[in-house]
C-alpha cells in the first residue's frame, strides 16, 4: 500500500485517475437507474431503447478522440494535460447538475457523451505516464493497483449511484456527489509530476477521423505489440459480455434479488483486485507475460464451472419473491456460483495485468500513448461486439450456455497466445515446480544480465539442474540437450517450445552436431540464453568432470557474455544417482535447499575453462576439485 499512499510520484497519479473513474461510474449508473425507473423517454426512444444507447454514447468517443489524444499525450507534458482534463471535469459536471435540475435528459446523454471524451483523453496519458513515475521493478505493482483502483471505482460507484437516485433530493445528492469527486480529482492532479517529454516530431492531426486509421495501423506494425493489444482487448470483450450477463443470471437463473447482483458485482471487482496482487507477488519485480496462456486456461475453467452450477440451479415454482442474500445462500448451487465467477475474476486479474505492463515496456517511448490509444480503440471495438454478441446469444441459446460459449471461445484463443509467449510460459511453470520441491536461494542474480546474449555455464549435479536454472533466471534459458533425450516420443513437441537444441556427439552424428551449432549461433544473434553443461553428461560419482571445448568454440564465433552457475544440494537429491538409481530412493528431505550461485558475466576473452571448473567448484559443496576434474569424451558441447 507503500505506492498508492507514500510514493510521491504515483499516489496523485492513483487517486486522480480512481476519483476519475468513480465519477464516471457514478453519473453514468445514475443516469441509467433514472432512465429506467421514472419511464424516461427522448422523443420516441423509451427506457428499453436509451439504456443500451447511453453506453453506446459512453463509448463512441474512444472511436471519435483517441487517435488524437494519444498523439497529444506523445507531443505534449502528460502532467500538464491530465491538469486540463481534470479541471474540464469540473465544468462537466456542473453541466450535469444543470441537466438534473431542469430534467433535460437530452443534455444529460450529452454530458455523458462529453464524460466519454474525457476518458478517451485520460486513459493514454494515464498509462503512458506510468513508467516514468515508477521504477522498471515497481511498474507491475503500479498496474496491479490502476487495474484493482479502477475496478473497485466502477463497483462503488455503480453502487453510489444507484443509491443516490433513490433519495427524495436526488438532484442535490447527485450534483454535490458529481461536482465534490470532480473538485477533489483536480487537486490530486495537481500534484502529477511533469515527465520527460519523448522527443518526437509527430504532428497532431486535429481531424479525428483520419489519424484513428493511422493508430490502428501504428498498433499492428509490430507483431509483438498488436498481439499483446489483441490480448488486451480481448479481456475487455469477455469481460464485457460477462457483466452484461451477470445481472440476467441472478435474476433469471439464481432468482436473486438486488442484494445477490450487488455481491456478485462485488465478487467480479474483488476477484480481479486479487488477481491483480497475486499477478504482482508472482512476477517478483518482472513482467510475468507468460502467465497470460495460464490465466486464460483460468479464466476458460471458471466460466465453465458458472455454467454447471447455473444448469444445476433448481427454483420450485412456487419460489415467486427473488432471493435475498441470505436466502441465497442456503441454496446448494450458491456457493459453487460465487466461486466459479471469485476465479474467473481472479484469473482476469492475472490475465490483463502483465499484458498492460508488457505493452508499456514494448512499444517505441515515443509511441506509447499513441499505441495505448489505439489499445482502447480496439478495447471498444470488441466490448461493443461483446454487447451484440450477448444479445445474440441470450435470445438463442439462452443465458446459462452463453458462459459456455464464452468459456470455449477463450479456450480456443488460449492456444495462439501459449503458442506466442510458450518458452515465457514454461519458464514460469518451471519456477512453480522448482518452487514446490526445492527451497532455492539465488546469489548473484542482480548482476545477471537484462537482455541481449549470454551463455550459462554450469555443473551437472541431477535430471533437474536446468529446472532450477528455469526458474531462478528471469529470462528463457535454450538449453542444449543430448538428441536421444530430445527425440524421445513427444519430446520434439514440448522441447521445441522451450526452444532446446539437440545435439549428437561426431562419432553419433555429425550432421546433427553442426545444426546445433548453427542453431546456438543464431539464437545467440537474437539475444537469447544458452544454457550448457560443459561437463558432458549428469555426474554418477558426485564429482566433477572436465569441460568439454563447446563453449570456446561457441565464443570463437560469437563472442558474448558468460556467466557461470554453480548448483549446490541437488547431489543426493532423488533426481541424481547419489545412492543409486534415480528415482528408486526415498527423498531425503521434503523440500530440500538448493543454492544457486551466478558468478559476474564474463567478457569472451576473459573466459577459461579451467578458471570455470575452479569457479564453480569453489562453490559446491560436495566437490573436491583435486579429485573429482577426470577425463572424459569429447563431445564436442554437452549432453543432457
Amino acid at each position: 500500500m507503500e505506492l498508492i499512499f507514500k510514493d510521491r510520484k504515483f499516489w496523485p497519479l492513483f487517486w486522480t485517475q480512481f476519483l476519475g473513474a468513480l465519477n464516471d461510474n457514478f453519473f453514468k449508473n445514475a443516469l441509467v437507474m433514472l432512465i429506467t425507473f421514472r419511464a424516461v423517454k427522448v422523443g420516441p426512444l423509451d427506457g428499453a431503447l436509451l439504456v443500451p444507447l447511453a453506453g453506446g454514447i459512453f463509448i463512441f468517443p474512444f472511436f471519435l478522440f483517441s487517435a488524437t489524444a494519444g498523439q497529444m499525450a506523445d507531443k505534449f507534458q502528460k502532467s500538464k494535460m491530465i491538469k486540463h482534463i481534470k479541471l474540464a471535469e469540473i465544468f462537466i459536471m456542473a453541466l450535469a447538475s444543470l441537466g438534473l435540475y431542469i430534467d433535460n435528459y437530452i443534455l444529460l446523454l450529452g454530458v455523458l457523451f462529453l464524460m466519454g471524451t474525457q476518458s478517451a483523453f485520460f486513459g493514454p496519458l494515464k498509462y503512458g505516464i506510468i513508467p516514468s513515475l515508477v521504477k522498471s521493478d515497481k511498474l507491475v505493482l503500479a498496474n496491479a493497483f490502476v487495474s484493482a483502483g479502477t475496478f473497485i471505482a466502477i463497483l462503488i460507484g455503480t453502487i453510489t449511484g444507484g443509491a443516490f437516485v433513490a433519495f427524495d433530493q436526488y438532484v442535490l445528492a447527485l450534483s454535490i456527489g458529481l461536482l465534490l469527486l470532480a473538485g477533489i480529482g483536480y487537486l490530486f492532479s495537481l500534484k502529477v509530476d511533469d515527465v520527460p517529454i519523448p522527443e518526437t516530431d509527430i504532428l497532431v492531426d486535429y481531424t479525428f477521423i483520419k489519424p484513428t486509421w493511422d493508430i490502428l495501423r501504428l498498433t499492428m506494425r509490430n507483431r509483438e505489440v498488436f498481439i499483446t493489444v489483441l490480448g488486451i482487448s480481448w479481456y475487455w470483450f469477455l469481460g464485457a459480455a460477462t457483466l452484461s450477463l451477470l445481472p440476467l443470471f441472478v435474476k433469471n437463473v439464481m432468482n436473486g434479488g438486488t442484494q445477490v447482483a450487488t455481491f456478485f458485482l462485488a465478487t467480479f471487482t474483488v476477484g480481479m483486485g486479487l488477481g491483480a496482487f497475486l499477478t504482482e507477488r508472482i512476477s517478483d519485480k518482472k513482467v510475468e507475460i507468460g502467465l497470460v496462456p495460464i490465466s486464460a486456461l483460468g479464466m476458460s475453467l471458471f466460466l465453465g464451472l458458472i455454467f454447471l452450477t447455473g444448469s444445476s440451479a433448481f427454483i420450485p415454482e412456487l419460489v415467486s419473491a427473488p432471493y435475498t442474500l441470505q436466502e441465497f445462500f442456503q441454496q446448494p448451487y450458491a456457493m459453487g456460483s460465487f466461486l466459479a465467477l471469485l476465479g474467473m475474476a481472479t484469473f482476469g486479474g492475472g490475465y490483463i495485468v502483465p499484458q498492460m505492463s508488457h505493452l508499456q515496456i514494448i512499444a517505441k517511448p515515443s509511441e506509447l500513448s499513441q499505441t495505448i490509444a489505439g489499445n482502447n480503440i480496439w478495447n471498444a471495438l470488441l466490448m461493443v461486439i461483446a454487447a451484440i454478441l450477448v444479445m445474440v446469444m441470450t435470445k438463442t441459446v439462452g443465458i446459462t450456455k452463453s458462459f459456455l460459449i464464452l468459456g470455449l471461445i477463450n479456450l480456443i484463443i488460449s492456444f495462439p497466445l501459449y503458442a506466442f509467449y510458450s518458452q515465457k510460459t514454461l519458464r514460469l511453470w518451471m519456477r512453480f515446480l522448482s518452487k514446490i520441491f526445492y527451497r532455492v536461494e539465488v546469489i548473484g542474480e542482480d548482476d545477471f544480465p537484462e537482455e541481449g546474449p549470454v551463455i550459462i555455464v554450469c555443473n551437472h549435479v541431477s535430471f533437474v539442474d536446468w529446472m532450477i536454472l528455469m526458474g531462478a533466471i528471469k529470462r528463457p534459458i535454450h538449453f542444449v540437450i543430448d538428441w536421444n533425450y530430445y527425440y524421445l516420443p513427444t519430446g520434439p513437441f514440448w522441447f521445441r517450445q522451450a526452444g532446446l537444441v539437440p545435439i549428437a556427439t561426431r562419432k553419433e552424428s555429425e550432421e546433427v552436431m553442426k545444426k546445433a551449432f548453427d542453431l546456438i549461433y543464431k539464437d545467440l544473434e537474437e539475444g537469447s540464453i544458452m544454457g550448457l553443461f560443459p561437463e558432458g553428461w549428469i555426474t554418477r560419482d558426485g564429482k566433477m568432470r572436465r569441460f568439454q571445448p563447446g563453449v570456446n568454440k561457441i565464443l570463437k564465433e560469437k563472442p558474448v557474455p558468460v556467466v557461470l552457475a554453480a548448483l549446490d544440494g541437488l547431489w543426493g537429491s532423488v533426481f541424481s544417482f547419489s545412492g543409486g538409481k534415480v528415482l528408486l530412493k526415498f527423498p531425503r528431505a521434503l523440500r530440500p535447499k538448493i543454492t544457486l550461485n551466478l558468478s559476474k558475466p564474463i567478457m569472451p576473452a576473459d573466459y577459461d575453462a579451467k578458471k570455470a571448473e575452479l569457479w564453480i567448484s569453489q562453490h559446491v559443496s560436495h566437490y573436491k576439485l583435486e579429485s573429482s576434474v577426470i577425463e572424459g569424451e569429447d563431445y564436442g558441447l554437452q549432453r543432457e
